[in-house]
């Protein structure tokens, strides 16, 4: 699998204290962004698909933890994207993914959230196919943006990409 660690990531408003902040987590060395506070949430993580196997599907999965306090984090949306065929602004068809509820909310459809082994919490942002590592970047994002209150309480460690 390939890691993606926070701050490889593209997280909007990420250098301002105001509205992030970033954190080693104790004893290892590895930095995390912890949301404060924002009313539009945008990550994305990008990989060059020559790094990847050839001829291989993968998918790939934010991993995160939500604090106690966590606010207007119920949903949002996830998606993969080819960054060479699909240009950005072109309407992304994405998925519902659901961060902080077990089941999903009356008639509605979504993936749900996996606790890991390592006590963090992953959430499935989608999938592709790499054929020869010749199809340049691909992109996944986590985007909040339909609702307007402030969201806080999410902390990002990165995006994990594994073989299907």
């Amino acid at each position: 699998s390939v890691w993606i660690g926070a701050r490889e990531l593209s997280i909007e408003w990420a250098e301002n204290p105001q509205y992030w902040t970033w954190n080693y987590i104790h004893n290892s060395g590895v930095e995390v962004a912890e949301l404060v506070n924002v009313c539009w949430l945008d990550i994305r993580g990008k990989i060059d698909t020559s790094r990847l196997a050839r001829k291989t599907s993968y998918s790939a999965y934010l991993v995160f933890k939500l604090k106690d306090n966590h606010r207007e984090l119920e949903k949002a949306i996830a998606s993969v994207r080819f960054v060479k065929e699909k240009p950005e602004g072109t309407d992304e068809e994405g998925y519902t993914v659901f961060l902080s509820k077990a089941k999903g909310y009356e008639g509605e459809r979504g993936r749900f959230p996996h606790h890991r082994s390592d006590g963090w919490t992953e959430i499935k942002l989608g999938e592709f196919f790499n054929n020869f590592g010749e199809d340049g970047e691909v992109e996944m994002r986590l985007i909040e943006n339909k609702n307007p209150n402030w969201k806080c309480g999410i902390i990002v460690k990165g995006i994990d990409i594994r073989p299907n």
